[in-house]
């Protein structure tokens, strides 16, 4: 009974006439659907915002298989002379309020405004508008009661490609590019090299103390490290015959975060998490994000390991600092053939852009990463061989 009863006021409530100045009437679709009364201050916000994203192809068009780039620092001048500064988010866009009544946000006087994207070092522009320039006008009942007369388009940046890594004093490094042309490169009093290379396929060649290695380097969308020069002659270890590579998206199906379990890709994985590349705000997930969605890091900033009974050699994969606050971050990388010491290698992280880290480590059984200062390391295609 008390069920019927609560039941019968709800409907009344629902279907009942409706109000006005204490008299009932029957309500009319108009009472229920109103239509905005336009020409009035609508006293709402919103965003005026520029698109800055990875140019993968570096064709200067913000096409299919690029991404949006984060952490990346975007001016804008105002009509007062005074210039404010934004950072991309994970979606690679720098917003700035707009609204012609509340004066705290950014865009609040009509007039002339100027868009400036600063890079972050180590890329370039490949779309030519840096720059942009737009006029903006009050215009009432729009959601911010201001508009842009024209929009901004989206800005494309390059890593400055590069082939860089370490060698004892004395070595001789000498790079040959996808035309055929040789030169050496310059070595410094650390050991350390790097020089500009364009795409495509090229050969490194080591020489030192009478030992020589020729490496097989393919330049894509971002700068190569190459693991240190072993120098020690002989007949090279031949490379495992099965090719792969691992991106963590067959992992999981939704946003989160999946520990990697050993089995995938037929090898063992300890402290790695795999998760969808905007699951946290950190910048460096979005930018090191290469394929797919998903990617890996090692669990709260503590060492990693991939290993296996049988032999394996380690390709390489592209690497990134997770979070901004870690940038400059040192990576190391360490590899046994059972229990003997196979390879030891070092490289800077940043969160602004990745880097592929050419290993070649050949025959090993277990891999090490981990942080210098225990942040996390993001990591995307991990690529490997393995034998028949």
């Amino acid at each position: 009974m008390k069920r019927r009863l609560w039941f019968s006021v709800i409907v009344a409530a629902a279907i009942g006439p409706a109000t006005v100045g204490g008299a009932a009437r029957a309500g009319s679709a108009d009472d229920y659907y109103p239509k905005r009364v336009w020409g009035s201050l609508e006293g709402g916000q919103m965003n005026t915002s520029l698109l800055v994203f990875r140019d993968l192809n570096r064709n200067g068009v913000y096409d299919l298989g690029d991404r949006p780039m984060s952490r990346v620092a975007v001016e804008l001048d105002k009509p007062d002379g005074s210039t404010i500064m934004r950072l991309t988010n994970a979606g690679g866009f720098a917003n700035f309020r707009m609204s012609a009544t509340q004066r705290n946000f950014e865009v609040v006087d009509a007039g002339h405004y100027a868009f400036r994207v600063v890079p972050p070092p180590g890329y370039s522009f490949t779309t030519g508008n840096a720059s942009q320039e737009s006029d903006y006008v009050v215009s009432p009942g729009s959601p911010g009661d201001m508009i842009a007369k024209t929009t901004t388009h989206p800005v494309g940046l390059a890593a400055d490609l590069t082939i860089s890594g370490a060698v004892a004093a004395g070595t001789r490094v000498v790079l040959t590019g996808p035309d055929g042309l040789s030169a050496a490169a310059k070595v410094g009093p650390d050991g350390r090299f790097s020089a500009a290379v364009a795409p495509g396929e090229w050969l490194v060649d080591f020489s030192a103390g009478g030992a020589t290695e020729r490496r097989h380097v393919v330049v894509g969308a971002a700068p190569v490290v190459l693991s240190a020069f072993q120098g020690k002659g002989g007949p090279a270890v031949a490379p495992l015959p099965v090719e792969h590579v691992v991106g963590f998206d067959d992992l999981m199906t939704s946003p989160g975060v999946f520990e990697v379990p050993s089995g995938y890709g037929g090898l063992g994985w300890y402290n790695l998490v795999a998760m969808h590349q905007r699951f946290t705000d950190g910048p460096g997930y979005v930018n090191t994000t290469m394929s797919g969605e998903f990617i890996a890091y090692n669990s709260s900033g503590h060492p990693a390991q991939v290993f296996s009974d049988k032999p394996f050699d380690f390709t390489g994969a592209y690497f990134g600092a997770g979070w901004d606050d870690a940038e400059g971050e040192t990576l190391i990388l360490k590899a046994w053939r059972g229990d003997e010491s196979a390879y030891d290698d070092r490289l800077v992280l940043s969160a602004n852009g990745l880097v592929y880290f050419a290993a070649d480590y050949r025959r090993i059984t277990r891999l090490e990463i981990r942080t210098q200062h225990y942040w996390q390391a993001a990591i995307d295609d991990f690529a490997y061989r393995t034998g028949p």
